[in-house]
């Protein structure tokens, strides 16, 4: 059954996924081709993420849980960062407050031995940040929605954020289909096939942070759909 969801869905719905982040990274911001990218990036990565919380609630992996769980979260915000206007936030953006808070309480409960799990300090750490990203969701709400560059730094960052995890469950399936694993892996093939798209990655997401902050005009704001 595991098998059948990850070639069936997971890692089709995957493919996808990496497809139409590079379009949307490379074709006009706010373009008809980058909101049709943006969609069909979204819905793949919610079908990806599902089937794979699936397959790891069948393998008894709560730590694949937990990581498909924060991911699905920032996917989630990310797109309603850029379908939302300011003074738009509603129902969505409460319904994602709520799950990242309980995401949160999950993570700090496995981490005092709710579970057994081999490093309870990583849950720590993911109900940490599950807290910043709650934090910024309250101060959303709070202000009724963001607006300009705010609420375009708030896509580009979750968008890179889950693509990182996307690209690292990418390459995993590549190790394991060379019948190898992570910690067997010489460094030079380590960097080849997990170090580098994992920078590209980040290098690109810091370069259009970087832009909006200090390079960006008219055209990246004028859209309903921001950057990203």
């Amino acid at each position: 059954m595991k098998d059948i969801i990850v070639w069936a869905i997971h890692a089709p719905a995957g493919t996808v996924v990496l497809v139409t982040a590079v379009l949307a990274m490379f074709v006009k911001k706010g373009s008809a081709h980058h909101k049709k990218a943006g969609s069909w990036f979204t819905v793949s990565m919610m079908i990806m993420l599902a089937s794979g919380i699936a397959t790891a609630y069948l393998k008894n992996s709560i730590d694949d849980m937990m990581l498909g769980g924060i991911v699905m979260y920032t996917v989630f915000t990310a797109w309603l960062a850029a379908r939302h206007k300011k003074n738009e936030p509603g129902l969505m953006e409460i319904t994602a407050l709520i799950w990242v808070i309980g995401f949160a309480v999950t993570a700090f409960f496995i981490s005092m031995g709710w579970r057994e799990v081999q490093a309870p300090i990583a849950y720590v750490m993911w109900g940490g940040l599950a807290i910043l990203l709650a934090l910024g969701d309250i101060r959303n709400l709070y202000h009724s929605g963001l607006s300009g560059t705010q609420r375009i730094i708030r896509h580009v960052w979750r968008i890179g954020f889950s693509l990182v995890w996307a690209a690292l469950a990418f390459t995993d399936k590549i190790v394991k289909m060379m019948g190898a694993n992570i910690k067997s892996m010489q460094g030079e093939q380590l960097l080849l096939i997990v170090g580098i798209p994992t920078m590209l990655i980040l290098i690109t997401t810091l370069y259009w942070v970087t832009r909006i902050l200090f390079f960006s005009d008219k055209r990246l704001t004028l859209s309903g759909n921001p950057t990203g």
